[in-house]
C-alpha cells in the first residue's frame, strides 16, 4: 500500500512512546520518513498528527499547535516525574471535594500568558543534553523557563484525592508542571495519573479519519488520510502541470498569481508542490519546495 505524503490523526496508546508509534507507522507501510508534531509521555494517550514522507517538512507551517487536554490529577502524593510513570507516595490525605473554590480559582488564575518551568525529567535539551540525563545523574541545571499560554479550563469532578478537568494549551505547555504548581497552590503535593490529548487545533478525537488501532495495524490495511487543509491555514495558488518543472527548480513566481503578501502553498493537481513567500515588488519565491 503505498500512500506516499499525507498527515494522519493517530490515537497514540497509553505505555507507547511518541517515536514508538512513529516507527509502528513506518515499518508497517514502508514510509522512508516519518513525523511528528507534539511529543506525548509514555504514559499519556490521545491525539497525534502524524506526517509521512515530504509531508514531513511542512510541520513549520502547522498553525493548529493549541492542544486540549482531559487530566486526572491525584492530591496529596509526589513523584520525581509529577506524575506516576516514577515510584509516587502518599504525603498528604486530601479529600479533593473540600477544595473545590480553591481548585476552581487556581485553574482560573491560569488563563492567558505566563511563564512556566518545565520538568526536570523532560526532554528538553540543555547543553546538547535532554533534561531527564540530568535528573538520572543526579546533575543539578539550570531549566530554561519558556513562554506559554493558557486558553480555558474546565472542571469536571473532585472525587477522593482525583481532580479532574480539561485544558486548552499552547505548544510546549507541560501538564505535570501545571499538576505541581496546583499542588503548590494548595500548599500539598500533586501529579498527574491520567492524560490524554482530545484535541491538536482543530483536529478533534471526534474527526472521521482518526486512526484509533494502530497497535494492530498491518500492511496492506487501509486508513484514512487528513486533508492537507485541515491542518495547514495558509492560501492557496493552483497552477497547471505544465509548471511543475518550475516549481521543482525552485524559480520565481510573479505576483498575480498571489492573493495576499503572506505565504502561500503551490497546489499542482491537488498536490501540496511548495510554499512560496514574498522576494520583492514583483516575485514571490520558494520557501521550501515539498515535491
Amino acid at each position: 500500500m503505498n500512500l506516499n505524503s499525507n498527515f494522519y490523526l493517530i490515537q497514540k496508546p497509553k505505555s507507547w512512546t511518541s517515536q514508538d508509534l512513529c516507527t509502528k507507522f513506518k515499518k508497517t507501510y514502508k514510509f522512508k520518513k516519518v513525523g511528528h508534531s507534539g511529543t506525548l509521555d509514555p504514559n499519556a494517550e490521545g491525539l497525534m498528527l502524524i506526517a509521512t514522507n515530504s509531508f514531513t517538512k511542512l510541520f513549520d507551517y502547522i498553525d493548529n499547535t493549541n492542544k486540549t487536554y482531559y487530566v486526572k490529577a491525584l492530591l496529596g502524593f509526589t513523584s520525581d516525574t509529577l506524575d506516576v510513570d516514577s515510584d509516587y507516595k502518599k504525603v498528604d490525605d486530601i479529600n479533593a471535594g473540600t477544595y473545590e473554590k480553591e481548585i476552581e480559582k487556581f485553574l482560573s488564575t491560569l488563563i492567558g500568558d505566563s511563564i512556566q518551568t518545565p520538568p526536570i525529567y523532560s526532554a528538553i535539551k540543555v547543553k546538547g543534553k535532554r533534561l531527564y540525563k540530568y535528573a538520572r545523574q543526579n546533575v543539578k541545571v539550570e531549566i530554561p523557563k519558556r513562554n506559554i499560554t493558557v486558553y480555558n479550563t474546565n472542571l469536571i469532578s473532585l472525587n477522593n484525592e482525583t481532580v479532574e478537568f480539561d485544558i486548552t494549551v499552547s505548544k510546549g505547555t507541560y501538564i505535570r508542571s501545571i499538576v505541581d504548581d496546583m499542588g503548590e497552590y494548595l500548599d500539598t503535593k500533586a501529579i498527574v495519573k491520567e492524560l490524554n490529548r482530545t484535541a491538536v487545533g482543530n483536529l478533534k478525537s471526534t474527526n472521521k479519519n482518526l486512526i484509533t488501532n494502530v497497535e494492530n495495524l498491518k500492511s496492506p490495511d487501509p486508513v484514512p488520510v487528513l486533508n492537507w487543509s485541515e491542518v495547514l491555514d495558509l492560501p492557496s495558488v493552483v497552477l497547471d502541470i505544465n509548471q511543475e518543472n518550475h516549481i521543482r527548480n525552485g524559480q520565481l513566481l510573479e505576483n498575480k498569481y498571489f492573493k495576499t503578501s503572506n505565504k502561500h502553498l503551490i497546489i499542482i493537481d491537488d498536490q501540496i508542490k511548495a510554499v512560496y513567500q514574498p522576494f520583492n515588488e514583483k516575485y514571490f519565491k520558494p520557501d521550501k519546495v515539498i515535491v
